[in-house]
């Protein structure tokens, strides 16, 4: 990313960025929440975007990376999208629903977890590597397999990071292949000890979830999916305060 000062005094920056959201705006403007490699979240309004083809040239769309000039002035909440073009177009990923919806999810947990104008490095990597291989998927691999994966690395990169070893709460080790009890608002393990929880992993499928929270691919077996998703779902949703 490259920063400047122009003769305004505004600050521009020329960075990668993910389209989180957008929304029209009067006759052919557009406001847009994006996601962006060096400053995190932020929004910005794209004068002219639904009829500019020299500036923007219909790049303003989700899954696809984006290369832009942003311009930040001093007297306004909202940055001002100067320019926008492909930087890694996923037509692949735009042809399958699946793949579309697994991007959407993950695309919708970025959205409302990360903190306005927040760099969040390791959020994008995990993001941008989830996009990435739902391009490249071939025919046999789940996309919601690939979110499960995705979904724990960004809990993690967001600090939320399930502990699937020990107890939370009075940190005894959980033996390998053990069975154990699990809540997301609690961060992970809770001994029955310490009161328990609800939900309960098997053995099997805690120890691949750990696999996977430790950044190896392809270790959750098609079983292991909806449970997975279903506790990183919840997880994000306890952190978000969204019942």
């Amino acid at each position: 990313m490259s920063v400047r000062r122009t003769r305004s005094t505004a600050k521009r920056y020329d960075t990668r960025a993910l389209l989180l959201r957008r929304v029209d705006y009067g006759e052919s403007d557009l406001v847009v929440t994006l996601f962006t490699e060096e400053l995190g979240k932020l929004s910005a309004l794209a004068r002219g975007a639904r009829k500019s083809q020299k500036r923007f040239g219909g790049s303003l769309e989700p899954m696809h990376t984006l290369r832009l000039t942003l311009e930040e002035h001093a007297t306004s909440e909202l940055f001002a999208l100067r320019e926008a073009r492909l930087d890694v177009a996923r037509t692949k990923l735009v042809s399958s629903l699946e793949h579309m919806e697994a991007a959407g999810r993950a695309l919708g947990w970025v959205r409302r977890a990360s903190p306005v104008r927040t760099p969040e490095p390791e959020v994008w990597q995990a993001l941008d590597a989830l996009l990435g291989r739902l391009e490249h998927a071939g025919a046999g691999t789940p996309p919601r397999a690939e979110l499960a994966h995705a979904g724990l690395a960004l809990l993690a990169a967001f600090g939320w990071g399930l502990d699937l070893g020990r107890c939370v709460s009075c940190g005894k080790p959980c033996p390998e292949g053990q069975g154990a009890l699990v809540d997301v608002a609690r961060g992970g393990l809770v001994c029955r000890a310490c009161g328990g929880a609800r939900a309960k992993l098997s053995g099997e499928l805690r120890g691949r979830m750990q696999r996977a929270e430790a950044g190896e691919s392809d270790v959750l077996v098609p079983s292991d999916v909806d449970a997975a998703l279903d506790l990183v779902d919840r997880a994000f949703r306890t952190h978000l305060g969204i019942e």
